[in-house]
């Protein structure tokens, strides 16, 4: 099944970078970057970088508050986490992310890896938020329309859920116990010890403090996000205003719920390009900004995440080995005879 979905994912990255340069001229294109001001990228990388830094401060908070695990930690592991997820395929930064900051010994893994998916939930509420409020003002589509509002009921309905079973949680434990101990051959203990870890995860929700805090540094790292995008975007299209940026910020983050190459390769370069068009950006200058802007980001993530190795004193074989453990933890469940 991995091995399917890797082939799917190169497939995906292919198929994106053939629509992205299909169309374009190439002497446009060359045109476009020999013409582009390439000192806004270093204001961009800063701001990346301080939407990385406001990412690390939302997971502490998601982890259970700032006693628990330090800034450092969390920007080290998130950093490492980014730069695996650009290396290997099957985004196992994510994996490895909790695995790293669980090193401090306060947060388990298991409930380190939970938040992850609490993580997604806020970052697409959040885009779909700002989708709500560009996409009045854009000559879209009246399916794309639709598309958000349906993508807003659906991650709106999975946050319900999520509150409803955490503040319910007794229930939601004898309920998953009462189906586990239902399926034949399987031993219902390791899975419970995953749910209730993946409970702990979640217990953020029952905090307003906490949960409050969350909010809060997510919006901020979606903003800072858009202003790295649209610093970036000024050395190629000094006119383009920044909802151009919002959007742009919007789609890809959505994009990126597809599978493809390891660094996203060819799914960032279609969005952004497809993205500026609708603001009358043409297509050779907006995939020079793509090809430009993704470059600036693949080696700030990378650097920061060769950085955070050194400081966490881990190898990259290490780094591997740390991965393959991992997943063997969270691998096929306990049977019994």
């Amino acid at each position: 099944m991995r091995r399917l979905t890797f082939w799917i994912g190169l497939a995906v990255s292919a198929v994106a970078l053939w629509l992205a340069f299909r169309e374009v001229d190439w002497d446009s294109l060359g045109q476009a970057l020999r013409n582009a001001n390439y000192l806004w990228l270093i204001p961009s990388a800063l701001a990346l970088l301080a939407a990385m830094a406001a990412r690390a401060e939302r997971w502490r908070w998601l982890l259970g508050g700032r006693e628990r695990v330090s800034f450092g930690q969390a920007f080290r592991a998130l950093s490492i986490g980014y730069l695996v997820t650009n290396v290997f395929p099957f985004r196992l930064g994510e994996v490895v992310r909790p695995v790293v900051v669980s090193r401090g010994g306060k947060v388990p893994a298991m409930q380190a890896f939970s938040t992850i998916a609490l993580e997604h939930v806020l970052d697409v509420l959040v885009v779909l938020a700002i989708l709500a409020l560009v996409l009045p003002g854009l000559p879209l589509p009246e399916g794309a329309a639709l598309g958000a509002q349906r993508g807003g009921l659906i991650f709106g309905g999975l946050a319900v859920v999520m509150l409803i079973v955490v503040w319910q949680r007794a229930r939601a434990e004898r309920l998953a116990s009462w189906g586990l101990q239902r399926i034949p051959r399987l031993h219902p203990d390791p899975w419970l010890r995953r749910f209730n870890s993946v409970m702990d995860g979640l217990s953020v929700l029952r905090s307003p403090r906490l949960f409050t805090a969350s909010i809060v540094w997510s919006l901020g790292a979606w903003v800072l996000s858009a202003i790295s995008f649209h610093l970036a975007l000024i050395g190629f299209a000094p006119d383009a205003p920044f909802t151009a940026s919002l959007f742009v910020t919007a789609t890809t983050t959505l994009v990126l719920l597809a599978p493809s190459s390891p660094g996203y390769i060819g799914v960032i370069e279609l969005a952004i390009q497809q993205s500026l068009v609708v603001f009358g950006i043409s297509d050779s200058i907006g995939l020079a900004y793509a090809i430009a802007f993704h470059a600036m980001e693949f080696i700030v993530m990378n650097v920061a995440g060769i950085v955070g190795l050194m400081q966490e004193g881990m190898s990259w074989s290490a780094m591997v080995s740390t991965v393959h453990q991992a997943e063997v933890t969270h691998e096929a469940p306990a049977v019994t005879e």
